[in-house]
């Protein structure tokens, strides 16, 4: 295999280890000691594939690959270190890592890395024109994610780095953010890709149930079970398993998931034989579950298994960059699909896209799809798709999408009290809860951004929303009885 692979590790031990693992796989590799060591090499030779510790006498890994990037662009580095620090993999990223592997290492990790980096250098030695990685165009394109704005490209990066590994990750975001498409894009892109994918929604399973569809049955479990079952642990061997809502599954079966996560074994419902689990498990949840652990709804061990890595998708409003190609993405998708049953190829009128732009998308990108497709179908055979062909408030823009509640103000200096008196308690309670409409309002409905902004504990902004009834609909408005 005609590819250089440079090794800069200080141990001398780990460094001859990891270029006898990459020599058996067919690569040619030189090894330095240190970065300075390195850094001459890199004057000297071409290398395409650079692996370096973090931590060394005299110059870090992570300066070194900032010398990597001056000397060597076109070369593909990766990070090897002993603490995996989640903080050193984003540094490592945004100086132009393209993974991040965490010691003890096995060779199978480790071919596993050189497998991704080789086929990266491969496609670059035979790309045509565009200067944009082929990667990341297959992410972003693989699971349907949109990423112009700079906190979905920064996702996009987090997905590359994490993919590769074996790590359980947690997925959080708003309703309808699209959380399902990042766990796919983690699955396509790890090596386990050409596995089965299977997921499952934890609130759509009665709880009494939920254990069964996990970890499967055996035959005279529970009546009626006249055969073995297979559950979803044993359908996604070999590849991923999604929980999406994962703060809907029962508190008393949360421990049974801890035990999988720890120990890779699990037994089927009625059974007592041991199972390996070789599965890769990502969760999704919409929930807050720091707060549903303070409520004793959530294992606070097992929300930090699965919070080893975390991924937080942000709602759409907050990507507003996002909005233009996402949309044009679905419609092209949907005037080719079947469900388009037939009609033309279609285009936006430019007229549209501030109103689009501004609305608050409170369903966010489940939203934006449905707005989209009930626009082409309106709009019938006509090439373009105006104001018109959308629902009303997202025609009105931003002023249909979060309106601003107005802090009303009963009583203040300079004014007299009534003769009978006032109700001090149900005054400032009243004033209480529109403040906290109002911090909702600004925030978007997120509840952790409403309660920095009123200078509030999350979890004490939760308790008196709840105090005051305020709760948040599916599509994210606050219901009228909260607005009196």
């Amino acid at each position: 295999m005609n590819i250089r692979v440079l090794f800069v590790e200080d141990d001398e031990a780990v460094r001859a280890l990891l270029i006898e693992q990459a020599r058996e796989d067919g690569y040619q590799t030189a090894g330095a000691t240190h970065a300075d060591a390195a850094i001459s090499l890199l004057k000297k030779e071409e290398f395409d594939i650079i692996v370096t510790d973090v931590r060394m006498p005299g110059m870090s890994g992570l300066d070194l690959l900032l010398h990597c990037s001056e000397l060597r662009p076109e070369a593909v580095t990766l990070v090897l270190t002993a603490y995996g620090s989640i903080t050193d993999a984003i540094v490592a990223m945004k100086r132009g890592a393209s993974d991040y592997l965490t010691k003890p290492l096995d060779n199978e990790q480790l071919s596993s890395a050189l497998r991704v980096a080789a086929g990266r250098v491969l496609t670059r030695r035979c790309k045509v024109g565009d200067d944009a990685r082929p990667e990341e165009t297959a992410a972003a394109t693989i699971a349907g994610l949109v990423a112009e704005s700079e906190a979905m490209t920064g996702l996009i990066e987090q997905i590359r780095i994490f993919a590769p590994r074996k790590f359980s990750v947690l997925v959080t975001g708003e309703t309808g953010t699209g959380k399902e498409l990042v766990a796919r894009a983690i699955h396509r892109l790890s090596p386990r890709g050409e596995q089965p994918f299977v997921a499952l929604n934890c609130a759509a399973v009665p709880h009494e149930l939920l254990e069964k569809e996990l970890f499967g049955h055996e035959r005279g479990a529970f009546t009626g079970a006249h055969a073995a079952g297979e559950g979803r642990f044993g359908r996604a061997r070999g590849g991923t398993l999604f929980l999406d809502e994962i703060g809907d599954m029962d508190y008393d079966l949360q421990p049974k998931l801890l035990r999988v996560l720890e120990e890779n074994v699990y037994e089927k419902l009625g059974g007592t034989r041991q199972i390996e689990a070789d599965v890769r498990v990502i969760a999704a949840t919409s929930a807050d579950l720091p707060a549903l652990i303070e409520e004793k709804r959530f294992r606070r061990d097992l929300y930090y298994r699965l919070n080893k890595v975390l991924l937080h998708l942000p709602p759409l409003r907050e990507r507003p960059a996002d909005i233009r190609p996402l949309a044009e993405q679905l419609l092209a998708r949907f005037c080719d699909s079947d469900e388009g049953e037939g009609l033309p190829r279609k285009q936006i009128d430019e007229a549209v896209w501030p109103a689009l732009a501004g609305y608050f998308w409170p369903g966010n990108v489940r939203q934006l799809r449905n707005a989209i497709e009930r626009a082409a179908v309106i709009s019938a055979d006509a090439p373009v798709i105006s104001s018109g062909h959308f629902p009303e408030e997202v025609q009105n823009g931003a002023a249909g999408g979060s309106p601003v509640l107005p802090l009303k103000s009963n009583y203040g200096f300079g004014q007299s009290l009534p003769k009978e008196g006032i109700d001090l308690k149900a005054c400032l309670a009243k004033q209480e809860k529109q403040i906290l409409l109002q911090a909702l309002r600004e925030a978007g409905g997120n509840q952790k951004a409403a309660a920095e902004k009123l200078r509030l504990p999350r979890s004490t902004f939760i308790e008196k929303t709840q105090k005051y009834g305020i709760n948040m609909k599916d599509d994210g408005a606050m219901s009228r009885g909260d607005e009196a």
